[in-house]
């Protein structure tokens, strides 16, 4: 469970569960060429989208997608700098094909010197994106997990970030 797309609530946007500390990003590199790495994101976006608008034309609420970053079990020897480099190039032209598509970005749980160093560097990044990206401890914080609730119901919430859902994304029932 690296990577669940997930809709807990049919009237709410998808929510993607991402586990970078989890993932041999090395291995994955090696193995997905680089002429498949953008279609495996435009197959994930287009589902994406697709379940957006239909939630949108139902309730007649502007829907979009979030992202929680569970920085569980990320360290330097995992991360491979050509995965950043597709992921980066490939979300660059996933914001040309779907704009506006992402609510917010949860990164949770993140070590406090990425907090701290993310806090210094956040203002020089445009607003729209300053305002999409939060770093939290959810579990933690009551006022950052509470943040959360606009997105997800506290019932559908992982226990891991605070919530009263045993189970862990990667059991959830992803479609």
């Amino acid at each position: 469970g690296t990577i669940v797309p997930t809709h807990p609530h049919p009237q709410r946007g998808v929510i993607l569960f991402v586990r970078p500390g989890t993932m041999d990003q090395h291995r994955l590199v090696k193995e997905l060429s680089e002429d498949y790495w953008l279609p495996t994101f435009v197959y994930l976006s287009e589902w994406c989208h697709q379940w957006l608008d239909y939630v949108t034309r139902t309730t007649g609420l502007l829907t979009k997608s979030v992202r929680f970053l569970d920085t569980f079990g990320l360290t330097p020897s995992v991360v491979s700098r050509e995965c950043m480099r597709r992921n980066g190039k490939a979300i660059g032209a996933m914001e040309d094909f779907y704009p506006q598509l992402l609510a917010n970005a949860f990164i949770c749980n993140p070590p406090q010197v990425v907090k701290v160093l993310f806090n210094v560097i956040k203002v020089i990044l445009p607003k729209r994106l300053r305002e999409k990206i939060d770093m939290m401890h959810p579990k933690d914080n009551e006022n950052e997990r509470k943040r959360l609730y606009r997105h997800i119901s506290e019932q559908d919430l992982p226990e891991k970030f605070g919530g009263l859902n045993p189970t862990p994304p990667a059991e959830w029932n992803p479609m």
